[in-house]
């Protein structure tokens, strides 16, 4: 959909927030988008690899205004830290892009009780986001770019509204298949909520991007990961095309793949839904329901 509302964001003398800005996807559109001479700010979760990554990028684009936030994405109190830090270090915020996220196999929980797929790949956007919107929105125009998966997994999206954590019955897959169609959702819901207010919401895919994501994998999956690393790609054009481009700037509540192409995935999720998840994942955060 279009918002109604024209947003144009040039990279000069903008602010750029992005997560996961260490490796992988988050590392690649930081880089890209610090080419354009852009401020770039990466959420990471140590002093050390935020040291590391404002190093890569100078070295790879000369760019030297990196910065970087430390923040554990898994806990909330920690992404509510950081949100405070970034709003008394600065009054804008242009362009949030939603990149991190991580793999985990086994059942765990957060010392605040979220299960940690769900914790790290939706509820971290989810509250990153809105603990930022008063920003965005005074900043507008502005956007919130959140990163996806294979358009072919996101058809006829399910969700156990009833167990979003499955507590009750758990896999590794089955979760990260759950967080990320919440994921989807909630870019789609932030679109609908934001209308008007000059901040758009888009989701993509990024295709192969070098990555740890597999780090901690079963053995099956490293082999599978590592037959694709040949194809892997170190930038991520799609990403940093969606957080700069002018003439993207009045799309809102879509999806692209890799080749920057339009995806009707929004049309396959219901509206109803994604406003039930949206209150279920407020009263998980403590957020105020509207």
């Amino acid at each position: 959909m279009k918002s109604t509302q024209k947003i144009n964001i040039p990279t000069k003398d903008k602010v750029f927030l992005i997560t996961g800005g260490t490796s992988g996807v988050g590392q690649a559109i930081a880089t890209g988008v610090a080419a354009s001479g852009a401020k770039v700010l990466i959420i990471s979760r140590t002093e050390e690899s935020g040291q590391q990554g404002v190093r890569h990028i100078a070295e790879a684009t000369g760019n030297d205004k990196a910065e970087f936030l430390v923040a554990d994405l898994s806990l909330l109190s920690s992404i509510r830290s950081a949100s405070e830090e970034f709003k008394r270090r600065y009054d804008n915020l242009h362009v949030l892009v939603n990149a991190a996220g991580a793999l985990y196999f086994d059942q765990q929980f957060t010392v605040e009780g979220n299960e940690m797929t769900f914790a790290v790949n939706y509820l971290s956007h989810f509250y990153l986001t809105n603990q930022l919107l008063d920003v965005l929105k005074a900043s507008a125009p502005a956007r919130v770019v959140t990163v996806g998966v294979r358009p072919a997994f996101l058809k006829n999206p399910t969700l156990n509204l009833q167990d979003l954590q499955l507590t009750q019955d758990f896999s590794g897959l089955k979760a990260t298949s759950q967080a990320t169609i919440a994921r989807h959702y909630f870019v789609f819901t932030l679109a609908r909520r934001l209308a008007g207010t000059g901040v758009s919401s888009v989701a993509f895919y990024p295709s192969l991007v070098k990555s740890r994501l597999a780090k901690n994998a079963p053995w099956w999956l490293k082999v599978v990961t590592g037959l694709m690393e040949p194809w892997a790609k170190a930038t991520c054009d799609i990403g940093v095309y969606l957080a700069t481009a002018p003439e993207v700037a009045q799309e809102t509540g879509v999806f692209f793949d890799d080749n920057k192409q339009l995806v009707p995935l929004h049309t396959q999720y219901d509206p109803a839904i994604g406003e039930k998840l949206w209150h279920l994942s407020e009263q998980l955060t403590g957020i105020a329901v509207s």
